[in-house]
């Protein structure tokens, strides 16, 4: 009987140590939302769990086709980055209004020439488990200047936990240092950061015809490499 108790303890100790290892955000998935009726997507089963949606009033439109966009990443790579346990979470709000985020108030980031923005007033980060990007700034000039923000940004969280492979590492290197300076001539934020070449070089990819034909044109190389993802 006793022995029966210590394993049932033990039991219960690992199932609540598993529950807490699991991340904990605010939001809604979407595949708890009335929004995913609205959508046909080709990645249905993976977004439905990685896009989380603010449980306030929010723009579903705007939300809609940012999903939309993201959709157009292909499944395998969707899937990958589901396995990771990636969340990305759509807002309205500040950036730093989140837990996650909050150490960044008044904090400039890292390439921004003018002090006077700090994190508190960009729309979107990348690169951990948790993606933000703000609803209705997807398009360039919306407090950042990517092609995309909801794809620039899950891209760096793609780079840090997906692709992690050393070959992806040894194979790119060379295709930013060679085309880097021809898709952003004297931009020092893409010349000088592996990680930003890879993921605006990504969002140019995956948003629509007109941009993958121009990272053709002016990156080939970084063009096949995608191809080939």
């Amino acid at each position: 009987m006793k022995r029966i108790f210590i394993i049932l303890a033990i039991s219960v100790t690992l199932v609540i140590l598993w529950t807490n290892s699991k991340a904990n955000y605010s939001g809604t998935l979407l595949k708890h939302s009335p929004l995913k009726t609205q959508l046909q997507l080709q990645s249905s089963k993976q977004l439905e769990n990685m896009v989380l949606l603010p449980q306030a009033a929010y723009d579903k439109t705007a939300a809609r086709e940012m999903i939309e966009r993201l959709d157009h990443i292909p499944t395998s790579l969707l899937e990958s980055t589901n396995s990771q346990e990636i969340k990305i979470r759509l807002f309205e709000k500040k950036l730093t209004d989140f837990s996650t985020t909050s150490h960044l108030k008044g904090v400039t980031p890292r390439g921004y020439t003018n002090k006077s923005i700090t994190w508190d007033d960009v729309p979107g980060i990348g690169g951990s488990k948790l993606v933000l990007v703000k609803i209705g700034h997807s398009e360039k000039g919306k407090g950042h200047n990517s092609t995309n923000l909801e794809l620039h940004e899950l891209a760096h969280s793609i780079d840090r936990y997906v692709l992690t492979d050393l070959y992806y590492e040894l194979e790119f290197l060379p295709l930013w240092k060679r085309e880097a300076p021809r898709v952003f001539p004297n931009e020092p934020y893409f010349l000088q950061y592996k990680e930003e070449y890879f993921a605006e070089t990504f969002a140019m990819y995956y948003l629509n015809s007109e941009t993958r034909n121009l990272l053709k044109k002016k990156a080939p190389a970084t063009y096949q490499f995608f191809k080939e993802l």
